[in-house]
């Protein structure tokens, strides 16, 4: 019986210090809940506090220090920032703009210190960014911005060095993070469309040099409607460029942005490379302009409404290339202007470093069948001749049309046949360059290739093909020798156009 009455005490001494316990907890919890409301609502009232405001429309002069920045700027005829100590500078306007609106009204989250004894703990004594603004009337604002908060978002700042430590957003030191360069206004490069470059050209002191057009007239006799592409350096012969990789290609030249103007007087040309530049990089488009007719018109083939004109305007552009900054970036010069541009070390690279080789058609010859009359194949001394005859028919209808005869060594045959061959023949490709010049001398041709072409534009396509070793043969269109074919595809031409059967 006893121990059961002091185990019935023990059992309510310890409900009782339960029952103490969650009592409190209730209070202490209500208690803090209350001091968190009252610390959102305080920060609330904070974040709206105004510390100072301006009529931005008022300044007349901007003094700011930051990086590498000592800069004090004036605003002349009421729209254009000069700096006081470089006249001749071309300012960057929008930057300028922008400070001044930065300031228009500055807002602070707090105030962390009423009168601070040791500016250092907030990054105060030497400010990442220092900005005064004078008005018309002479009064300033000045903001003085230090290190980022280490508790709540923010940056510690002074405003008009009345030695309070305000707490102001981020943005503030984010919008007062210039260097010296950001202050020179850099121009925009020219509106190119990647689709209207229709000649590149790339010219090096040292190294080889890169021409590539748009032979629309087919002046160099290289191209057909499959390949009006033609590289003319450093192939002076010229040889047709694969269409498929011209518009990767032309969109490596269709942006010249500038990262920033390191000189603008043109006197030092040679400190950065550019009194003998490295290289030159010389771009022809055209830009498209579509305007509506105030009257329509009428198409007179179609007789269709026209309602809008299209026009075509020729444009052209060059840029110098010098020596490379620390981080690779090159300066560059714009042809026309003294100014001394630096851009990204990425563009300049696909600018300079095209390969020629990889973007040429492999196709040696490849002519139209419909534009040849006769093909004359010499293998190693023995001449075999394969000839297209035509001739014009008129139905009972009237209707003309052209009607082909194959023929072989004189003798006829199969179309399908004939055909056969001719795609091997056309399939034959550049399969490698030569490193070195070649030494073709007392080298006979295994096998050589002429198409006759008529028509407009009519000519004669030869390409031989001499020995060289066990994998290649050398091929020679009458120019420098320069490539390889592979031997195995023209062993195999050769003896399709033996095996060709009457």
């Amino acid at each position: 019986m006893a121990k059961r009455k002091k185990r019935n005490a023990f059992t309510l001494v310890s409900l009782l210090f339960v029952m103490v316990l969650l009592i409190g907890f209730y209070i202490w919890n209500g208690k803090r809940k209350k001091a968190s409301d009252a610390e959102k609502e305080d920060s609330k009232a904070e974040e709206n506090i105004t510390v100072a405001s301006i009529d931005s429309e008022q300044v007349k002069t901007v003094h700011y220090i930051g990086k590498d920045a000592d800069i004090t700027l004036t605003l002349i005829d009421g729209e254009t920032w000069i700096s006081e100590a470089e006249p001749e500078r071309p300012i960057n306007q929008q930057y300028v703009k922008n400070m001044v609106n930065q300031v228009k009204k500055v807002d602070a989250r707090r105030i962390l210190s009423e009168n601070a004894e040791n500016l250092a703990e907030y990054g105060l004594d030497h400010p990442k960014a220092y900005l005064q603004v004078t008005l018309q009337d002479n009064s300033t604002l000045t903001l003085q911005i230090g290190d980022e908060s280490s508790g709540i978002s923010g940056c510690y700042a002074l405003v008009n060095e009345d030695n309070k430590v305000y707490l102001l957003n981020s943005t503030y030191r984010t919008g007062l993070d210039f260097s010296d360069l950001d202050f020179t206004a850099v121009e925009d490069g020219p509106d190119i469309t990647a689709a209207g470059i229709d000649f590149i050209q790339v010219l090096k002191r040292d190294g080889e040099d890169f021409e590539l057009l748009n032979d629309k007239d087919n002046k160099y006799k290289q191209t057909s409607k499959m390949y009006p592409w033609v590289i003319t350096k450093p192939y002076e012969e010229g040889y047709a460029a694969d269409s498929s990789k011209i518009s990767d290609l032309q969109a490596n030249y269709s942006s010249f942005d500038f990262v920033n103007c390191v000189d603008y007087s043109g006197k030092d040309l040679a400190r950065y490379g550019l009194e003998d530049p490295a290289a030159s990089i010389y771009i022809k488009y055209f830009e498209t302009h579509t305007e509506t007719l105030e009257e329509p018109e009428t198409d007179p083939e179609t007789g269709e409404e026209i309602k809008e004109k299209t026009t075509y305007e020729d444009k052209e552009y060059r840029i110098y290339v010098g020596n490379q900054e620390e981080d690779g970036n090159y300066y560059v010069r714009r042809e026309g202007s003294d100014y001394v541009y630096t851009m990204r070390k990425t563009d300049i690279s696909k600018m300079l470093e095209t390969d020629p080789f990889e973007l040429m058609s492999k196709f040696i010859c490849i002519p139209s069948i419909d534009t040849v009359d006769r093909i004359d194949i010499d293998i190693n001394g023995t001449a075999y001749t394969m000839e297209i005859k035509r001739e014009t028919l008129t139905d009972e209808e009237g209707k003309e049309e052209t009607q082909a005869s194959y023929y072989y060594n004189g003798s006829k045959v199969e179309e399908d046949a004939f055909k056969e061959v001719y795609k091997k023949m056309i399939a034959v490709g550049y399969d490698a360059k030569a490193e070195e010049k070649v030494n073709t001398v007392g080298i006979k041709p295994t096998m050589t290739i002429r198409y006759h072409i008529v028509g407009e534009g009519e000519t004669t396509l030869t390409a031989s093909f001499l020995p060289y070793d066990d994998s290649f043969y050398l091929v020679d269109t009458g120019h420098t020798i320069r490539f390889f074919a592979d031997k195995r595809q023209v062993d195999d031409v050769a003896k399709a156009v033996k095996e060709l059967i009457p």
